[in-house]
């Protein structure tokens, strides 16, 4: 991809959070790229530091605990660390807009659902109060909810139907990056897949570019171009959803592949990752993977740059088994 099909890029990314006079390491050197109309997904454990990666990009991180000690944000080019107050408002909601993980703290009690995405396309479109209004019905309308049901409350839908107007929220301004926190994980399988349907198409009707978060490797491989597998801060694979699917080549990727269970298989029982991730403020030396990896050795220990391309930019953060790709 040329650069200039480059909408997103972040480079070296580090952010801590400092509680109880403990530095939390949330994420360690992230560096990735998303290409104007891609759909990348996000993978790891809960605390592996992806919603922070997310609330970083909008600027949204609360300052203190978090603070981003270092790296670069480019959106278009451009450094959105480096960006005003006033410039990050106009592209918050405009440019990019974020699914939050729970519609129900997403969406405010006490007001209409109609009046919420009304009160996001105002805030940077220029239209009067009833053009907005229309435009929201619009909205409303293309993510599968009656344009009749616009004066209802939050209250008055379901978990499903709450999750189908945030995503309206999202898209109201016809954002040029969507960041998508989880944003099936509430939902029972049937509309799980519905609602990722419809992403797809919108995304596809918008030319929208989206980071998807989530754990489920199932939802990636149904929307996702490329994946970026996040372990403990840091990016441990990344590749086309195909190359990491297909040719694992990091062991905590390959133990994620091994814990689900396959219809082909005739496996009594499912082979989970043994122990848990490191201590975020105690991170060990090395590979961060280390005490859990099945083929680990003394050289894990060493601090050194262990990204390896395996293969057109299929990039594994483990210059031991790598060798055996």
């Amino acid at each position: 991809m040329s650069i200039n099909n480059t909408l997103l890029e972040i480079n070296n990314l580090v952010v801590e959070y400092v509680a109880d006079r403990k530095v939390i390491k949330a994420v360690n050197n992230v560096s990735f790229t998303l290409n104007k109309g891609e759909t990348l997904g996000l993978v790891g454990e809960t605390g592996a530091g992806k919603t922070t990666i997310a609330k970083a990009i909008m600027r949204i991180l609360p300052d203190p605990p978090a603070k981003i000690k270092s790296g670069e944000i480019l959106f278009e080019g451009k450094d959105i660390m480096k960006m005003s107050e006033h410039k990050i408002r106009d592209i918050r909601g405009n440019s990019i807009s974020m699914i939050f993980q729970d519609p129900m703290t997403a969406l405010n009690p006490i007001m209409t659902i109609g009046k919420q995405i009304a009160e996001t396309i105002g805030l940077h479109e220029k239209l009067s109060r009833a053009e907005a209004e229309i435009k929201a019905i619009k909205m409303l309308e293309k993510v599968g909810i009656p344009g009749e049901r616009f004066s209802e409350y939050p209250h008055q839908f379901s978990g499903g139907m709450k999750q189908r107007v945030v995503i309206a929220m999202a898209l109201a301004c016809e954002p040029d990056l969507l960041l998508a926190d989880e944003p099936t994980t509430a939902l029972d399988v049937t509309i799980q897949a519905q609602v990722l349907e419809m992403m797809d198409k919108l995304k596809k009707e918008l030319n929208t570019s989206v980071l998807m978060i989530t754990h489920d490797l199932g939802v990636v491989a149904g929307t996702c171009d490329k994946v970026a597998i996040v372990y403990s801060g840091e990016i441990v694979e990344y590749g086309t959803t195909a190359q990491v699917f297909d040719y694992p080549g990091h062991p905590y990727t390959k133990g994620l592949f091994n814990s689900l269970p396959r219809l082909t298989s005739n496996e009594k029982r499912l082979k989970p990752i043994k122990g848990m991730m490191p201590d975020p403020t105690h991170l060990p030396v090395g590979c961060k993977f280390r005490d859990r990896c099945p083929h680990a050795i003394d050289e894990c220990r060493e601090e050194r740059d262990r990204n390896v391309n395996i293969g057109n930019e299929h990039f594994v953060k483990c210059d031991i088994m790598t060798k055996e790709v």
